[in-house]
């Protein structure tokens, strides 16, 4: 019983900087979601959602700007209690090589836990 579950999810850029000292560029911004929509067999077509996870996000902020995954980074995402919204603030890197020179390593791992498993395997 896998139900794809598809989600209405609208992406608001606040505000985005370049920061040319760091070679990246930061975005603050607001993500509004709705319910989510069950595809299957169910008589039921949608149920309440919680905030959208981090691997949709990412992908969203990657098609909305058009670069790289293995270059975008999620900092941090906070629900807003009452709402189905969430503010967030994420940075898309010059290159991969510069994100991992600088970017925290436990931000690294929950914006790309696929890699932590492999990285274990080879050591």
């Amino acid at each position: 019983m896998s139900d794809e579950v598809r989600r209405k999810m609208e992406i608001e850029v606040l505000r985005a900087r370049e920061n040319k000292l760091l070679g990246r560029k930061e975005i603050l911004f607001k993500v509004k979601h709705g319910a989510a929509e069950h595809e299957g067999g169910s008589g039921q077509e949608q149920r309440g959602g919680g905030t959208p996870s981090r691997k949709e996000v990412r992908e969203a902020l990657v098609r909305k700007f058009g670069c790289s995954p293995q270059v975008l980074v999620i900092d941090w995402m906070k629900p807003t209690f009452g709402k189905p919204e969430a503010l967030g603030y994420a940075k898309i890197y010059e290159s991969e090589a510069r994100m991992r020179e600088i970017e925290r390593k436990h931000i690294l791992r929950r914006n790309f836990p696929e890699a932590e498993g492999s990285e274990a395997a080879t050591a």
